[in-house]
């Protein structure tokens, strides 16, 4: 699920087309050449603006087609990706970009909405239910069954587009040979942006309200028809629910979260190239998904940007700031449509490209935080491994004690700490930010509520590469609590730079399925592991561990103020490494300095409160933090001629000294307009808690001009179940 990106991407959207192809470049050498947008009118590729394409319940898909214009004698592999964004207006412009660069390369792309959004038949009520599911597994026969197509079919797709890929892999249907997968999971209730570590996440409402007007869009009346497109826009209001009330009556992993989670992992014969950003919340399934299937060939690339592709072409010419569309953001990014389409040469034409042949896993070692230099490149550089998992990475083992950190176990010592609500402002988000506001900043204010562990100082580098792993001794004196553990670097000024975190609802210590209360007072001993990281700590700094039970506005604080017992000497921390100095360059063109304006303001690296209002009286002040615009930005779409708009609005709020005075409060708009074809839908929501219940209200209206055409609202208490 890409959010907030669609105006971005059309904002981005040059009026008349580049003129040319570049050679693939295939180093990180600095001259190598990068690849520009293929015009639409290209004399060697084919577009249809739209195509039918039947279900087996007679419902009708739209879909969008490009292709080499020597398909039809000379059959070529086709990739589908499948959306619910849109094709003919909101994504448009991505498309633009992908499906000539493809076609141009020799493979066909096919851009379909799925089933009840964009220009399909049908509705949708949710994400990932079983038609739409059912729907991939006959595109993918029906595409393999085209004269065009030599009866080799991929999937691609960031974040929606790669669960789905995913999903349909799991399932292991012939004509899937492979999959980029990038920005997404395979496992929904660990990484998506509802819950984390058996913790609701804050995206769950923002996400929501965004999918909500997103799946009630109305069809194009140009492709469907002005004599239908009411009839489907109404069917597909109808059958609208409350999808905050729901996620959040969903509070750990049940047969909902685990519908679209792969359990099976041996059935998968789909190649995969595995995409990820060290700053999006999905990048534990890049190496997850390299480990549990290893019978068929995998590559992964892991880089320093946030929920993103790792960078397409610009318009030739292009002169002024990168635009957003562009991706790869921070960088330094990837030129990544040349590196793609020898993935598809080689596993849908047969072609030999070499691509198997070169390292299978690739990343960029941070030595900073990607906010500390932004709009500049994020310091540091990218590195290979031959395989995941590698035979270079071994774990380093430091222990907990109540001096610090140390690579030997202290006496054992039991170390209190309580809840602080006013902890986790250091960053915003758990999720997929693409803004630098948001991006994780300097630690030390959130360190200063937090138990902190550090080691002496280093005297060589360190390198991490993978997932931290937190082995804690805990008790509480409440039935229900958190432990947030994050990993950061000291430097000699004071100042602590992040790393890696993980979240943990402690009653999921054993089970995300079937949670237990705590036993106050009783010890447990409890294993998290932090999201994947790769970072250099350099010589002359520390390592510090950070405690805390709360991470708001990230996670919703448990019930009760909670006094959590860590017993140092028993607790420690692996962390990943592998040796310096074995570094190559990476078989792909690095794009450096892509976003380096020197009119851009830099990220707030340094301002951990920046944006937050506290107001009230010290020991009861009110902390909230307002994030986006009720007020929608409009952007005009060529080829359709069409406006569209959106905005999205969130405000989270907290006393701070009540975990129940939480607050979430999240508004989506989507606009669209064309002539006498006006359009706007908004949807809203707001939740509140006690000790037992969620409060939660939800609402969602939708105008046909200046006409309310449909309102609904609705209102539910939720059994807070160890939540």
């Amino acid at each position: 699920m890409e959010r907030r990106t669609l105006l971005g991407l059309l904002g981005a959207a040059p009026l008349a087309p580049s003129l040319a192809h570049a050679a693939v470049g295939t180093t990180d050498a600095g001259a190598a050449p990068q690849s520009v947008r293929v015009p639409l009118d290209d004399p060697d590729i084919t577009v249809t603006e739209n195509i039918w394409i039947p279900m087996e319940d007679g419902t009708k898909l739209a879909a969008r087609l490009f292709l080499p214009a020597n398909a039809g004698e000379k059959p070529c592999g086709v990739v589908l990706e499948y959306l619910p964004y849109r094709k003919r207006d909101g994504y448009r412009y991505r498309d633009d970009i992908v499906g000539p660069f493809f076609a141009k390369a020799g493979i066909g792309f096919i851009r379909v909405d799925i089933r009840g959004t964009g220009d399909s038949e049908g509705v949708m009520v949710d994400e990932y239910e079983p038609p739409e599911q059912d729907d991939a597994l006959v595109l993918l026969d029906w595409i393999a069954s085209q004269s065009w197509c030599n009866g080799s079919v991929g999937m691609r797709g960031i974040s929606y587009g790669s669960f789905n890929g995913l999903q349909a892999a799991a399932k292991a249907p012939p004509a899937l040979k492979a999959i980029v997968s990038a920005c997404g999971t395979d496992q929904r209730y660990l990484d998506d942006i509802h819950y984390r570590g058996g913790c609701l996440i804050d995206e769950q409402w923002t996400w929501a309200m965004e999918w909500q007007v997103i799946m009630k869009s109305p069809p194009d009346p140009l492709i469907v028809g002005e004599d239908r497109w009411r009839d489907m826009w109404m069917e597909r209001l109808d059958v609208t629910f409350p999808l905050t009330i729901d996620w959040n009556s969903h509070q750990t992993n049940d047969a909902k979260w685990q519908y679209g989670s792969i359990s099976d992992f041996g059935k998968i014969t789909a190649a995969i190239y595995n995409v990820g950003g060290m700053l999006d919340s999905y990048v534990p399934s890049v190496t997850r998904m390299m480990e549990k299937a290893p019978q068929v060939p995998q590559k992964g690339l892991i880089g320093p940007w946030a929920h993103k592709w790792p960078g397409y072409p610009l318009p030739e010419g292009h002169e002024g700031p990168v635009p957003f569309g562009a991706e790869g953001k921070p960088g330094p990014g990837v030129d990544w449509l040349p590196q793609e389409v020898r993935w598809w040469l080689q596993t849908l034409n047969g072609e030999d490209t070499g691509i198997l042949n070169e390292p299978d896993f690739a990343t960029f070692r941070q030595d900073m935080p990607a906010a500390y230099a932004f709009p500049k490149d994020t310091v540091g550089a990218y590195v290979t491994e031959p395989s995941w998992p590698s035979p270079n990475v071994t774990p380093h083992v430091l222990h907990l004690n109540s001096d610090g950190l140390s690579e030997s176990a202290g006496d054992e010592t039991v170390l209190e700490h309580g809840t602080c609500l006013t902890h986790g402002f250091a960053n915003r988000f758990t999720d997929s930010s693409g803004s630098p506001d948001t991006w994780w900043r300097e630690q030390s204010s959130d360190d200063a509520q937090a138990l902190c562990f550090d080691s002496e100082v280093l005297t060589a580098p360190v390198d991490m590469i993978g997932e931290a792993k937190f082995k804690i001794r805990v008790r509480a004196d409440r039935p229900v609590a958190k432990l947030y553990a994050r990993l950061t670097e000291v430097t000699p000024d004071g100042k602590s730079h992040f790393v890696t975190f993980g979240l943990l609802n402690l009653t999921h210590r054993d089970s995300h399925e079937f949670p237990e209360l705590l036993e106050p007072g009783k010890d447990y001993d409890v294993e998290f592991p932090g999201q994947f990281s790769c970072y250099r700590f350099s010589p002359g700094n520390r390592i510090r561990v950070a405690l805390s039970e709360v991470w708001w506005p990230c996670a919703w604080p448990s019930p009760e103020m909670v006094t959590l017992g860590i017993t140092a000497g028993v607790s420690r921390v692996e962390i990943p490494t592998r040796p310096t100095g074995i570094d190559t360059l990476p078989p792909f063109t690095v794009l450096h300095g892509r976003y380096d304006d020197p009119d851009a303001e830099p990220a707030p690296y340094l301002g951990a409160m920046d944006g937050v209002e506290i107001t009230g009286e010290e020991g009861s002040r009110l902390f909230t933090l307002v994030e986006g615009s009720k007020e929608v930005e409009e952007s005009f779409v060529p080829g359709p001629d069409t406006y569209y708009g959106e905005a999205y609005w969130l405000r989270r709020a907290i006393r701070e000294d009540d975990p129940n005075s939480a607050e979430m409060e999240a508004e989506a708009w989507n606009t669209f307009r064309r002539g006498d074809w006006n359009i706007k839908l908004r949807a809203w929501s707001r939740s509140r808690s006690t000790t037992t219940h969620l409060l939660c209200e939800e609402s969602f209206e939708a105008w046909e001009g200046d006409k309310l055409v449909f309102s609904r609202t609705w209102e539910k208490d939720i059994p807070r179940n160890m939540l």
